[in-house]
C-alpha cells in the first residue's frame, strides 16, 4: 500500500510539473512582443539622445 501512495505523489507531480510549463511556455510569446517592443523603444530613445548630443 505505501507504494502505491508513493506513485501517486510521482504521478502528481510530474502532472503538476508539466501544468506548471505548459503555462508558462503560453507566456512566451506575449513575452517576447512586449520584450520587442521595449528594445524599440530604447534604440529610439539611444538614438534621439545621440542626435541631440552630436547635433
Amino acid at each position: 500500500m505505501e507504494t502505491a501512495g508513493w506513485a501517486t505523489t510521482i504521478v502528481a507531480g510530474i502532472a503538476g510539473g508539466i501544468t506548471v510549463l505548459g503555462y508558462l511556455f503560453d507566456q512566451v510569446p506575449p513575452l517576447t512582443q512586449k520584450l520587442v517592443k521595449a528594445i524599440r523603444s530604447v534604440r529610439a530613445l539611444r538614438d534621439e539622445l545621440r542626435r541631440t548630443t552630436n547635433g
